[in-house]
């Protein structure tokens, strides 16, 4: 993990990204050469201190509102990159939202012949000891203490108090009792959240690997999931939650979804990596991994996985240039100069190179970018922090 005191303070310092044109003195002809210039070659993104940065409450899960320590943040513009709509979420990050809730159920979880009554907050469910007892150990044990201690009462029942939120206790009850119920709301975030939270809670281990699969079509550890288009509406789903499956991830030990919802957090402005979204904060260590990995995507997409994006190939220069296809070295230059290149886009698939003015002779070989891109996805944990995907996937 990385610490706080590793990132220098840069108030009072700016850096900026640029794209600039350095033609030739004209000539005869009419070539000339450009370059890209990022920012300096150890610093991709704002350099932030956040040693004064404070997160109390019961991280990581529902930390407070935190506080910055003086430093303005701007809100960053949407990237512009050409890239397969498959992995970009449907929202610029600015506009993040929460996804609908399940719709509210007829169910109301008071059966006549239910032998315990469980108190959630101020909601009461009547429901079967024996059923509970069946899908949980935790459960059973949390009920046989409850009858040695002649528990109190509610409308002739015991009850039993739990600490967990109502509208999460009554998902899991509904799956628990309803065989199809699961399949008809995984489609929700806040209801595979619920799930997640409650069945690691009461070690209810197949529910909580159903859930964990469901989760990883957007959230995916592999690059092959990543690509597949059959989960774009998952990814999209986890990317617009980002925040709250980065807190769920560490709130339930599941360290394998890091790296994924890791890069996914590094798209988004900076303010918000800090400030947070909808009530979901970051506690310090993932603040710090996403900021200081963000800038080594940055460096990897230049170097490793995009690297067309950065240069123009030697064959489009000068007198050779007579041999090449390209339409127009200028194509690149413009294009470049329309994108935002603060935020990483180090797994997603450049298709469209007409746009860049690349012929077929200059445009890199699939089987080459594919291979560069598993090289790159190998090491995402690494970025981040964490130990290798063999290590971090259960």
């Amino acid at each position: 993990m990385f610490n706080a005191g590793d990132i220098p303070s840069t108030i009072g310092r700016s850096f900026t990204t640029t794209a600039i044109a350095n033609p030739e003195k004209e000539s005869n002809n009419k070539y000339f050469y450009f370059q890209t210039i990022l920012m300096d070659e150890d610093v991709l993104v704002e350099e932030l201190r956040v040693k004064d940065y404070q997160l109390g409450g019961r991280p990581p899960s529902y930390p407070p509102k935190s506080e910055f320590c003086g430093v303005a943040l701007a809100l960053e513009k949407p990237s512009l990159f050409d890239i397969e709509e498959g992995h970009s979420p449907t929202l610029h990050p600015n506009d993040i939202e929460e996804s609908y809730s399940p719709p509210r159920h007829l169910n109301n979880l008071w059966y006549d012949d239910g032998s315990v009554v469980l108190k959630a907050g101020d909601d009461f469910f009547r429901v079967h000891s024996s059923i509970l007892s069946q899908k949980s150990s935790v459960f059973a044990t949390l009920l046989l203490q409850s009858q040695a201690e002649n528990t109190e009462t509610h409308k002739g029942c015991p009850m039993v108090t739990v600490g967990d939120d109502a509208e999460e206790l009554r998902q899991l009850l509904l799956t628990i009792y309803e065989i199809s119920y699961f399949e008809d709301n995984a489609q929700y975030f806040v209801y595979l959240r619920a799930i997640l939270r409650l069945s690691t809670k009461y070690e209810m281990l197949r529910l909580r690997d159903l859930a964990l699969q469901r989760l990883k079509c957007g959230v995916p550890t592999t690059l092959a999931s990543f690509d597949d288009p059959k989960y774009h509406h998952e990814r999209a789903i986890a990317q617009r939650n980002v925040l709250a499956v980065i807190n769920l991830a560490r709130e339930i030990n599941c360290l394998e979804l890091l790296p994924c919802a890791y890069y996914y957090c590094s798209r988004l402005p900076t303010s918000t990596i800090f400030g947070g979204n909808g009530g979901d904060v970051l506690a310090l260590p993932d603040i710090t991994a996403c900021i200081l990995g963000k800038e080594q995507l940055l460096k990897m997409q230049r170097k490793t996985t995009h690297p067309f994006l950065y240069t123009t190939p030697k064959h489009c220069y000068g007198f050779s240039r007579k041999n090449c296809g390209c339409e127009n070295d200028r194509l690149l230059l413009e294009y470049l100069q329309r994108q935002d290149v603060t935020r990483p886009y180090t797994f997603e698939q450049f298709t469209d190179w007409e746009k860049i003015g690349m012929c077929k002779s200059c445009t890199p070989s699939r089987q080459y970018l594919e291979s560069q891109r598993r090289v790159a996805w190998a090491q995402l944990p690494k970025i981040f922090g964490l130990e290798s995907w063999e290590k971090i996937v259960a």
